[in-house]
Formats: structure tokens, sequence, C-alpha cells
């Protein structure tokens, strides 16, 4: 599996464009839809997009690639109202929202074409993030980053449940790469023996 990642918007937000063969998967298009549309060879099948979560800034490129492709967009149900409100998904200003379609990432195994993911449920940092489990990789939006993990004090966020998740990531092989929302990908073991969350110092 071919993986880009492209950090857009004003918050650098990783949108990743995952390729086998000719199947295309994009999570968190965050920004400049037609640059990452630049980033999909013609001929190649964008199946779906997939948002870890329903901030503006993980779905800012969205409209453009659903109009494009005309595929479906999947959110986690507890983060449907954030797509549609922009005073909940933090674009007051901009005015930036999507139209739910009814693709839900239910917690389990969901399979789009060739690719099979485990969807995860979790919440902390907005109540239906979700973590996306694929071979060794899990692309967990804005639950960890290298060093530090998503904020627990905007619209929606919890603290305890953020630990919560944390604790079950901890659970995972040491080997699982992350590939977060911001920042660099990194490792599980990486984050245990180095990021102040996951060592029980918080």
């Amino acid at each position: 599996m071919d993986i880009k990642q492209l950090p857009l918007g004003p918050y650098q937000t990783n949108c990743y464009i995952l390729t086998k063969e000719n199947e295309v998967i994009v999570i968190d298009p965050s920004a400049k839809g037609e640059y990452i549309s630049s980033h999909i060879p013609e001929g190649n099948k964008v199946l779906a997009i997939v948002l870890t979560h329903g901030h503006f800034d993980h779905f800012g490129g969205a409209q453009v690639l659903l109009d494009k492709y005309r595929c479906p967009l999947y959110i986690h149900e507890d983060d449907v109202d954030l797509i549609e409100d922009p005073s909940k998904n933090l674009s007051m200003q901009m005015n930036i929202k999507l139209k739910d379609q009814g693709y839900r990432l239910d917690e389990g195994m969901l399979t789009i074409g060739s690719f099979q993911f485990s969807v995860l449920h979790t919440p902390g940092h907005s109540p239906g993030s979700v973590s996306l489990h694929i071979e060794d990789m899990l692309f967990c939006g804005d639950l960890i980053f290298k060093g530090s993990i998503g904020r627990t004090d905007l619209y929606g966020s919890n603290e305890r449940q953020m630990k919560q998740s944390l604790e079950r990531i901890k659970t995972f092989s040491h080997d699982l790469i992350l590939y977060s929302g911001h920042g660099p990908k990194t490792t599980l073991d990486h984050e245990k023996r180095s990021n102040p969350f996951l060592k029980g110092m918080w």
C-alpha cells in the first residue's frame, strides 16, 4: 500500500492518500481539494473519503473531492453535528461545513474495496474521534502526536475519555506506526517511552 502524507491548511493538518493498485481512500482531506486531487493519478478510483473527526481543518478540502469523484464520506455518528455546524467545527469565520451522507464509522471492521480497516472509537479530542487500524499502521487523527496529544478543551472534548482512549491504544503492538493529524509519523513504542501523556505523567 502506498501512502502520501500532505500537510495542508492553516494548521498543516495531514491529509493521507492511501493507494492499493488503482484504488484510493483519502483520509482527512484537510484543505486545497484540487491540490489533493493532483496527487491522485488519472485512472485511479477514489472509493471514499474518511474523516477521523469533524473539525474543519480535517475536511476543508473534502467538498471539492466529493464533487469530483462522487464518492461517499465516512464519519462517526457522534461527530456528524460538527461537520454540519461551523460553530462546533471551529470554522466560524470561514463557515466551512459538509452535508452528512449517512456513511458511518462504527466500531469494528470496515471494508471499502480492497482496504480493510479496524475502526476504533477513540473519543476525547471530539465525541466521534476514531482511529483507523490497517496492517501495522494506525491513522489516529488528533488522538496522539509525536510527543503530545490532541486538545481536550474544545467543543465536545473530554479529558476522561481521552485518557481512556490513550490507555486502549497503549495495549497495541509496540511497533505500531502512528500517522497523526499533525506532525510527523511516529511509533507507539517511541511514544510510550517519550510522550509524557503515555508515560502516566498526566
